[in-house]
Protein backbone atom coordinates (compact mmCIF):
# COMPACT_ATOMS: atom_id res chain seq x y z
CA UNK A 1 0.00 0.00 0.00
CA UNK A 2 1.25 3.45 -0.89
CA UNK A 3 -0.01 5.21 2.20
CA UNK A 4 1.59 5.02 5.62
CA UNK A 5 -1.33 4.19 7.86
CA UNK A 6 -0.80 2.20 11.01
CA UNK A 7 -2.99 0.65 13.66
CA UNK A 8 -6.58 1.82 13.27
CA UNK A 9 -5.59 4.77 11.08
CA UNK A 10 -6.20 4.76 7.35
CA UNK A 11 -3.39 7.28 6.76
CA UNK A 12 -0.68 8.80 8.91
CA UNK A 13 -1.91 12.23 7.81
CA UNK A 14 -4.82 13.32 10.02
CA UNK A 15 -6.48 15.10 7.10
CA UNK A 16 -6.35 12.08 4.78
CA UNK A 17 -7.28 9.66 7.57
CA UNK A 18 -10.35 11.62 8.59
CA UNK A 19 -11.60 12.28 5.06
CA UNK A 20 -11.17 8.65 4.09
CA UNK A 21 -13.04 7.54 7.23
CA UNK A 22 -15.75 10.10 6.53
CA UNK A 23 -16.19 8.78 2.98
CA UNK A 24 -16.19 5.13 4.03
CA UNK A 25 -18.52 5.87 6.94
CA UNK A 26 -21.27 6.89 4.56
CA UNK A 27 -21.71 3.19 3.79
CA UNK A 28 -24.41 3.27 6.49
CA UNK A 29 -26.55 5.27 4.04
CA UNK A 30 -25.48 3.35 0.91
CA UNK A 31 -22.99 6.09 0.05
CA UNK A 32 -19.94 3.84 0.06
CA UNK A 33 -18.78 0.26 -0.07
CA UNK A 34 -15.94 -0.70 2.31
CA UNK A 35 -14.25 -2.87 -0.29
CA UNK A 36 -14.28 -0.09 -2.86
CA UNK A 37 -13.02 2.39 -0.28
CA UNK A 38 -10.14 0.18 0.82
CA UNK A 39 -9.07 -0.29 -2.79
CA UNK A 40 -9.31 3.47 -3.41
CA UNK A 41 -7.20 4.10 -0.29
CA UNK A 42 -4.61 1.56 -1.45
CA UNK A 43 -3.99 3.64 -4.56
CA UNK A 44 -3.50 6.94 -2.72
CA UNK A 45 -0.13 8.34 -1.64
CA UNK A 46 -0.40 10.03 1.74
CA UNK A 47 -0.74 13.84 1.48
CA UNK A 48 -0.75 13.67 -2.32
CA UNK A 49 -3.83 15.56 -3.53
CA UNK A 50 -3.50 14.33 -7.12
CA UNK A 51 -3.57 10.66 -6.21
CA UNK A 52 -6.46 11.37 -3.82
CA UNK A 53 -8.46 12.97 -6.62
CA UNK A 54 -7.58 10.32 -9.19
CA UNK A 55 -8.47 7.37 -6.98
CA UNK A 56 -11.83 8.57 -5.68
CA UNK A 57 -12.83 10.01 -9.05
CA UNK A 58 -12.05 6.69 -10.74
CA UNK A 59 -14.36 4.88 -8.34
CA UNK A 60 -17.03 7.52 -8.93
CA UNK A 61 -16.81 6.86 -12.65
CA UNK A 62 -16.79 3.09 -12.09
CA UNK A 63 -19.99 3.24 -10.01
CA UNK A 64 -21.64 5.61 -12.46
CA UNK A 65 -20.90 3.20 -15.31
CA UNK A 66 -22.26 0.31 -13.25
CA UNK A 67 -25.51 2.24 -12.85
CA UNK A 68 -26.26 1.99 -16.57
CA UNK A 69 -25.33 -1.68 -16.87
CA UNK A 70 -27.83 -4.50 -16.60
CA UNK A 71 -29.26 -4.91 -13.14
CA UNK A 72 -32.23 -4.17 -10.97
CA UNK A 73 -33.23 -0.58 -10.28
CA UNK A 74 -32.30 -0.74 -6.60
CA UNK A 75 -28.74 -1.83 -7.36
CA UNK A 76 -28.36 0.82 -10.04
CA UNK A 77 -29.67 3.48 -7.69
CA UNK A 78 -27.21 2.40 -5.02
CA UNK A 79 -24.41 2.62 -7.60
CA UNK A 80 -25.37 6.26 -8.18
CA UNK A 81 -25.40 7.06 -4.46
CA UNK A 82 -21.87 5.71 -4.13
CA UNK A 83 -20.78 7.57 -7.25
CA UNK A 84 -22.10 10.80 -5.76
CA UNK A 85 -20.12 10.35 -2.55
CA UNK A 86 -16.92 9.31 -4.32
CA UNK A 87 -17.08 12.31 -6.64
CA UNK A 88 -17.61 14.52 -3.56
CA UNK A 89 -14.54 13.04 -1.91
CA UNK A 90 -12.44 13.40 -5.05
CA UNK A 91 -12.70 17.19 -5.23
CA UNK A 92 -11.94 17.77 -1.56
CA UNK A 93 -8.23 18.62 -1.69
CA UNK A 94 -8.22 20.29 -5.12
CA UNK A 95 -7.59 24.02 -5.39
CA UNK A 96 -10.80 26.06 -5.71
CA UNK A 97 -9.41 27.41 -9.00
CA UNK A 98 -8.96 23.91 -10.44
CA UNK A 99 -11.74 23.36 -13.04
CA UNK A 100 -11.92 19.71 -12.01
CA UNK A 101 -13.39 20.80 -8.70
CA UNK A 102 -16.57 22.22 -10.23
CA UNK A 103 -16.78 19.32 -12.68
CA UNK A 104 -16.57 16.76 -9.88
CA UNK A 105 -19.16 18.63 -7.81
CA UNK A 106 -21.58 18.74 -10.74
CA UNK A 107 -21.15 15.02 -11.27
CA UNK A 108 -21.69 14.42 -7.54
CA UNK A 109 -24.93 16.41 -7.46
CA UNK A 110 -26.09 15.00 -10.79
CA UNK A 111 -25.62 11.36 -9.82
CA UNK A 112 -27.35 12.05 -6.50
CA UNK A 113 -30.49 13.40 -8.20
CA UNK A 114 -30.50 10.45 -10.57
CA UNK A 115 -30.16 8.09 -7.61
CA UNK A 116 -33.28 9.53 -5.99
CA UNK A 117 -35.14 9.13 -9.27
CA UNK A 118 -33.98 5.56 -9.95
CA UNK A 119 -34.70 4.50 -6.37
CA UNK A 120 -38.10 6.22 -6.56
CA UNK A 121 -37.43 8.16 -3.36
CA UNK A 122 -40.10 10.86 -3.09
CA UNK A 123 -38.41 14.26 -3.14
CA UNK A 124 -38.53 17.80 -4.37
CA UNK A 125 -35.52 19.90 -5.33
CA UNK A 126 -36.25 23.48 -4.42
CA UNK A 127 -34.38 26.40 -5.98
CA UNK A 128 -35.17 29.30 -3.66
CA UNK A 129 -34.45 32.91 -4.69
CA UNK A 130 -31.74 34.37 -2.46
CA UNK A 131 -29.95 37.68 -3.11
CA UNK A 132 -30.11 37.40 -6.92
CA UNK A 133 -28.95 33.77 -6.90
CA UNK A 134 -30.64 30.56 -5.74
CA UNK A 135 -30.43 28.52 -2.57
CA UNK A 136 -30.94 24.80 -3.18
CA UNK A 137 -32.76 22.43 -0.85
CA UNK A 138 -34.08 18.88 -1.03
CA UNK A 139 -37.42 18.10 0.59
CA UNK A 140 -37.97 14.44 1.51
CA UNK A 141 -41.58 14.00 2.70
CA UNK A 142 -42.42 11.85 5.72
CA UNK A 143 -45.23 10.83 8.06
CA UNK A 144 -47.82 13.40 9.11
CA UNK A 145 -47.21 12.89 12.83
CA UNK A 146 -43.42 13.23 12.75
CA UNK A 147 -41.39 16.41 13.30
CA UNK A 148 -39.64 18.10 10.40
CA UNK A 149 -35.84 17.75 10.40
CA UNK A 150 -33.99 20.70 8.87
CA UNK A 151 -30.37 19.81 8.11
CA UNK A 152 -27.45 22.02 7.12
CA UNK A 153 -23.74 21.32 6.74
CA UNK A 154 -20.64 23.25 7.70
CA UNK A 155 -17.23 24.43 6.54
CA UNK A 156 -16.84 21.92 3.71
CA UNK A 157 -20.10 20.00 3.36
CA UNK A 158 -22.02 19.59 0.15
CA UNK A 159 -25.79 19.63 0.12
CA UNK A 160 -26.03 16.10 -1.23
CA UNK A 161 -23.74 14.70 1.48
CA UNK A 162 -26.39 15.58 4.06
CA UNK A 163 -28.38 12.59 2.79
CA UNK A 164 -25.62 10.32 4.10
CA UNK A 165 -25.24 12.17 7.42
CA UNK A 166 -28.95 12.41 8.27
CA UNK A 167 -31.39 12.45 5.31
CA UNK A 168 -31.65 8.71 4.78
CA UNK A 169 -31.83 8.07 8.54
CA UNK A 170 -34.67 10.58 8.90
CA UNK A 171 -36.55 9.00 6.01
CA UNK A 172 -36.18 5.51 7.51
CA UNK A 173 -37.83 6.79 10.69
CA UNK A 174 -40.67 8.53 8.89
CA UNK A 175 -39.45 12.05 9.63
CA UNK A 176 -39.83 14.56 6.82
CA UNK A 177 -36.48 16.19 6.12
CA UNK A 178 -35.30 19.32 4.36
CA UNK A 179 -31.61 19.32 3.54
CA UNK A 180 -30.46 22.82 2.68
CA UNK A 181 -27.36 24.78 1.78
CA UNK A 182 -26.50 28.35 2.68
CA UNK A 183 -23.99 30.97 1.58
CA UNK A 184 -20.45 29.61 1.52
CA UNK A 185 -21.58 26.07 0.80
CA UNK A 186 -22.13 23.63 -2.01
CA UNK A 187 -23.90 25.05 -5.08
CA UNK A 188 -24.01 28.65 -3.76
CA UNK A 189 -20.23 28.71 -3.35
CA UNK A 190 -19.18 26.70 -6.39
CA UNK A 191 -21.60 28.13 -8.95
CA UNK A 192 -21.97 31.71 -7.68
CA UNK A 193 -19.01 32.36 -5.40
CA UNK A 194 -21.29 33.42 -2.52
CA UNK A 195 -19.34 33.55 0.76
CA UNK A 196 -20.44 32.41 4.23
CA UNK A 197 -22.54 34.57 6.51
CA UNK A 198 -22.69 34.24 10.28
CA UNK A 199 -26.28 35.50 10.10
CA UNK A 200 -27.64 32.03 9.38
CA UNK A 201 -31.14 33.14 10.31
CA UNK A 202 -31.30 34.77 6.86
CA UNK A 203 -31.05 31.59 4.76
CA UNK A 204 -33.19 29.77 7.34
CA UNK A 205 -35.94 32.39 7.05
CA UNK A 206 -35.90 32.20 3.24
CA UNK A 207 -36.06 28.41 3.46
CA UNK A 208 -38.90 28.25 5.98
CA UNK A 209 -40.96 30.91 4.21
CA UNK A 210 -40.58 29.04 0.93
CA UNK A 211 -41.26 25.64 2.52
CA UNK A 212 -44.45 26.83 4.20
CA UNK A 213 -45.66 28.23 0.87
CA UNK A 214 -44.62 25.23 -1.24
CA UNK A 215 -45.68 22.59 1.33
CA UNK A 216 -48.32 24.21 3.61
CA UNK A 217 -48.61 21.03 5.68
CA UNK A 218 -45.20 21.89 7.18
CA UNK A 219 -46.32 25.21 8.70
CA UNK A 220 -47.62 23.73 11.95
CA UNK A 221 -45.13 20.86 12.10
CA UNK A 222 -42.64 20.70 14.97
CA UNK A 223 -39.29 21.80 13.56
CA UNK A 224 -35.86 20.49 14.57
CA UNK A 225 -32.76 22.03 13.02
CA UNK A 226 -29.62 19.92 12.88
CA UNK A 227 -26.27 21.46 11.98
CA UNK A 228 -23.31 19.26 11.04
CA UNK A 229 -19.84 20.40 12.21
CA UNK A 230 -19.56 24.19 11.75
CA UNK A 231 -23.24 23.99 10.82
CA UNK A 232 -23.99 23.18 14.46
CA UNK A 233 -22.90 26.65 15.52
CA UNK A 234 -24.81 28.17 12.60
CA UNK A 235 -27.94 26.18 13.49
CA UNK A 236 -27.85 27.45 17.08
CA UNK A 237 -27.43 31.03 15.87
CA UNK A 238 -30.37 30.64 13.49
CA UNK A 239 -32.59 29.03 16.13
CA UNK A 240 -31.88 31.94 18.46
CA UNK A 241 -33.45 34.37 15.99
CA UNK A 242 -36.18 32.32 14.28
CA UNK A 243 -38.68 31.17 16.88
CA UNK A 244 -40.37 28.76 14.49
CA UNK A 245 -37.62 26.34 15.49
CA UNK A 246 -38.65 24.04 18.36
CA UNK A 247 -35.30 22.31 18.85
CA UNK A 248 -31.70 22.68 17.68
CA UNK A 249 -28.97 20.03 17.59
CA UNK A 250 -25.29 20.91 17.35
CA UNK A 251 -23.68 17.84 15.75
CA UNK A 252 -19.93 18.15 16.29
CA UNK A 253 -19.94 21.95 16.17
CA UNK A 254 -17.73 24.45 17.94
CA UNK A 255 -18.79 27.27 20.24
CA UNK A 256 -16.46 29.91 18.79
CA UNK A 257 -14.81 29.45 15.41
CA UNK A 258 -11.85 31.75 16.06
CA UNK A 259 -10.98 30.08 19.34
CA UNK A 260 -11.31 26.65 17.73
CA UNK A 261 -8.95 27.74 14.95
CA UNK A 262 -6.47 29.28 17.38
CA UNK A 263 -6.44 26.04 19.37
CA UNK A 264 -5.00 24.35 16.27
CA UNK A 265 -2.02 26.74 16.23
CA UNK A 266 1.22 26.59 18.20
CA UNK A 267 1.53 28.99 21.12
CA UNK A 268 3.69 31.37 19.10
CA UNK A 269 1.00 31.66 16.43
CA UNK A 270 -1.69 32.47 18.99
CA UNK A 271 0.58 35.09 20.58
CA UNK A 272 1.37 36.74 17.23
CA UNK A 273 -2.31 36.92 16.28
CA UNK A 274 -3.51 38.35 19.58
CA UNK A 275 -0.81 41.05 19.49
CA UNK A 276 -1.62 41.91 15.89
CA UNK A 277 1.73 41.01 14.30
CA UNK A 278 0.05 40.40 10.95
CA UNK A 279 3.05 39.99 8.64
CA UNK A 280 4.94 37.63 10.93
CA UNK A 281 1.76 35.65 11.63
CA UNK A 282 1.11 35.23 7.90
CA UNK A 283 4.65 34.03 7.25
CA UNK A 284 4.44 31.49 10.07
CA UNK A 285 1.00 30.28 8.97
CA UNK A 286 2.14 29.78 5.39
CA UNK A 287 5.27 27.97 6.52
CA UNK A 288 3.18 25.56 8.60
CA UNK A 289 0.68 25.10 5.77
CA UNK A 290 3.43 24.26 3.30
CA UNK A 291 4.38 21.29 5.47
CA UNK A 292 0.90 20.00 6.31
CA UNK A 293 -1.85 19.38 3.76
CA UNK A 294 -4.55 19.66 6.43
CA UNK A 295 -3.47 23.18 7.42
CA UNK A 296 -3.02 24.11 3.77
CA UNK A 297 -6.51 22.90 2.92
CA UNK A 298 -8.06 24.70 5.92
CA UNK A 299 -6.54 28.04 4.86
CA UNK A 300 -7.40 27.63 1.20
CA UNK A 301 -10.96 26.52 1.89
CA UNK A 302 -11.46 29.34 4.38
CA UNK A 303 -10.28 32.09 2.05
CA UNK A 304 -12.47 30.60 -0.70
CA UNK A 305 -15.64 30.14 1.34
CA UNK A 306 -15.36 32.95 3.91
CA UNK A 307 -13.17 35.57 2.25
CA UNK A 308 -9.88 37.12 3.22
CA UNK A 309 -6.65 37.20 1.24
CA UNK A 310 -4.30 36.12 4.03
CA UNK A 311 -4.37 33.74 7.01
CA UNK A 312 -4.58 36.74 9.36
CA UNK A 313 -7.55 38.25 7.48
CA UNK A 314 -9.32 34.89 7.47
CA UNK A 315 -8.85 34.48 11.22
CA UNK A 316 -10.22 37.97 11.81
CA UNK A 317 -13.36 37.06 9.84
CA UNK A 318 -13.96 33.95 11.95
CA UNK A 319 -14.58 36.17 14.98
CA UNK A 320 -18.22 36.65 13.95
CA UNK A 321 -18.88 32.91 13.99
CA UNK A 322 -19.72 32.32 17.63
CA UNK A 323 -22.71 31.25 19.69
CA UNK A 324 -21.88 33.75 22.45
CA UNK A 325 -23.60 36.89 21.03
CA UNK A 326 -26.97 35.11 20.67
CA UNK A 327 -26.75 32.53 23.47
CA UNK A 328 -29.32 34.24 25.69
CA UNK A 329 -31.79 34.27 22.80
CA UNK A 330 -31.70 30.48 22.45
CA UNK A 331 -34.97 29.41 24.07
CA UNK A 332 -35.72 26.22 22.16
CA UNK A 333 -34.69 22.69 23.14
CA UNK A 334 -30.95 22.09 22.63
CA UNK A 335 -28.82 19.00 22.05
CA UNK A 336 -25.00 19.22 21.98
CA UNK A 337 -23.06 16.16 20.82
CA UNK A 338 -19.30 15.73 20.51
CA UNK A 339 -16.63 13.11 20.04
CA UNK A 340 -14.03 12.32 22.68
CA UNK A 341 -11.27 12.32 20.05
CA UNK A 342 -12.52 15.23 17.94
CA UNK A 343 -9.45 16.80 16.31
CA UNK A 344 -11.25 20.06 15.43
CA UNK A 345 -13.30 20.99 18.50
CA UNK A 346 -11.57 22.16 21.72
CA UNK A 347 -12.48 20.04 24.75
CA UNK A 348 -13.24 23.27 26.63
CA UNK A 349 -16.22 23.96 24.36
CA UNK A 350 -18.53 21.77 26.44
CA UNK A 351 -18.15 24.09 29.41
CA UNK A 352 -18.77 27.12 27.20
CA UNK A 353 -22.03 25.70 25.83
CA UNK A 354 -23.25 24.96 29.37
CA UNK A 355 -22.14 28.34 30.70
CA UNK A 356 -23.78 30.47 27.99
CA UNK A 357 -26.88 28.54 26.91
CA UNK A 358 -28.92 29.10 30.04
CA UNK A 359 -32.37 29.93 28.70
CA UNK A 360 -32.97 26.84 26.57
CA UNK A 361 -36.28 25.09 27.17
CA UNK A 362 -34.31 21.91 27.78
CA UNK A 363 -30.59 21.24 27.43
CA UNK A 364 -28.94 17.88 26.78
CA UNK A 365 -25.33 16.98 26.05
CA UNK A 366 -23.76 13.71 24.91
CA UNK A 367 -20.12 12.68 24.42
CA UNK A 368 -19.24 9.73 22.18
CA UNK A 369 -16.18 7.76 23.22
CA UNK A 370 -13.20 6.49 21.28
CA UNK A 371 -13.55 3.12 22.99
CA UNK A 372 -16.96 2.71 21.34
CA UNK A 373 -15.51 3.63 17.95
CA UNK A 374 -17.46 6.89 17.76
CA UNK A 375 -14.96 9.41 19.12
CA UNK A 376 -14.07 11.07 15.81
CA UNK A 377 -15.36 14.42 14.58
CA UNK A 378 -19.09 14.07 13.80
CA UNK A 379 -18.83 10.39 14.69
CA UNK A 380 -17.37 9.63 11.26
CA UNK A 381 -17.40 5.87 10.75
CA UNK A 382 -19.98 5.30 13.47
CA UNK A 383 -22.76 7.75 12.68
CA UNK A 384 -25.39 5.16 13.63
CA UNK A 385 -24.51 5.85 17.26
CA UNK A 386 -25.30 9.52 16.72
CA UNK A 387 -28.58 8.60 15.06
CA UNK A 388 -29.62 6.57 18.09
CA UNK A 389 -28.99 9.50 20.44
CA UNK A 390 -30.47 12.12 18.12
CA UNK A 391 -33.70 10.35 17.24
CA UNK A 392 -34.23 9.22 20.84
CA UNK A 393 -33.94 12.90 21.79
CA UNK A 394 -36.40 13.93 19.04
CA UNK A 395 -38.91 11.29 20.14
CA UNK A 396 -38.35 12.20 23.79
CA UNK A 397 -39.20 15.83 23.12
CA UNK A 398 -42.45 14.80 21.47
CA UNK A 399 -43.27 12.48 24.37
CA UNK A 400 -42.37 15.09 26.99
CA UNK A 401 -39.50 13.05 28.44
CA UNK A 402 -37.11 16.03 28.43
Amino acid sequence: MHHTGSGSRLFRSQAFHYQALRTMGHSVASGANPGECLEAIRRIRDEDAESWYASWHAFGEKCEKMSVAEGDAVSRGMDLLRASNYYRASEFFLSPSDPRRLEAYRRSSGTFVRALQVLKIPHKLWKIPYDRVSLHAYYLPGDDDKPLILACGGYDSTLEELFFWIGKAARERGCPCIMFEGPGQSHMLREYGVKFTHEWEKPLKMLLDYAEWEAPELAKRRKVILGVSMGGMLALRAAARDKRIDAAACFGGFFNMREAALAQLPGLGRWLFRLGFEDVFNRLARLKAARDIGRRWALTNGCWSMGGQTPFELLVKTGDYSVAPVAEEITCNVLIVKGERDHLIPSSDSALFRKHITRARTYREHTFTAADGAGEHCQAGAVEQFHQVFFDWVEGLAAGRY
